[in-house]
């Protein structure tokens, strides 16, 4: 199973304070087009769940499409930590799926490293639980997909830019047109089932 989840993940923490003790990088200060991304309310949404906040728990279910990939991280991280193990799977992987198709948007080579980096503070817990509970990831996965590939994202994928090194350098954000955004969503997605399924048949082979 923990090579189930080395195919899926792709771990985002995002901009937080602390997570499980460990301090966060100096603030960033986005210039030009990174200026304008919504690094402040991905910040403090974030610090509200990772607070254990019911109200932006609430919220980000309310509207789960209008927020970034590092929230539902932190939400995911949140359903865990009160036992809703399914509901922290679903938004678990959500967040990978999104993070990994608004990375392969990006036009900076050091997007994948970065938000990889960044992530690791968030599957501890989620891959235990995930680890012994094949059964219920064979079921949230497909349903994950199932339902990102009908609703619509109301984010901006931009968000990822900061992920990388050009945000300490630059002022325009490399990324891929507007125009491209569905078809790269969408064979993510593919390459996601396809992993997801190699990693299953990968995992029945092992069982005696």
């Amino acid at each position: 199973m923990r090579l189930l989840m080395l195919c899926l993940c792709l771990l985002l923490a995002g901009c937080v304070t602390e997570i499980n003790g460990k301090p966060a990088p100096p603030p960033m200060e986005p210039k030009g087009e990174f200026a304008q991304l919504p690094f402040a309310p991905t910040q403090k949404m974030m610090e509200r769940l990772l607070a254990g906040e019911d109200k932006a728990k609430q919220e980000v279910l309310a509207a789960p499409n209008k927020v970034t990939p590092p929230v539902l991280f932190a939400l995911a991280l949140l359903l865990e930590q009160q036992g809703d193990h399914q509901g922290a799977l679903f938004w678990y992987f959500t967040a990978q799926l999104r993070a990994r198709s608004d990375a392969n948007k990006s036009l900076d080579p050091t997007v994948s490293a970065g938000v990889t980096e960044l992530g690791n503070q968030f599957g501890g817990p989620i891959e235990q639980y995930a680890g012994s509970h094949p059964e219920v990831v064979r079921y949230i996965v497909p349903k994950v997909l199932r339902w990102d590939a009908k609703v619509t994202r109301e984010y901006d994928p931009r968000w990822v830019a900061l992920q990388g090194q050009d945000v300490r350098t630059k002022t325009v954000i490399a990324f891929q047109s507007q125009g491209k955004w569905p078809e790269i969503d969408r064979i993510t997605r593919e390459g996601f089932a396809r992993g997801f399924r190699r990693a299953m048949q990968q995992q029945e082979r092992r069982l005696p």
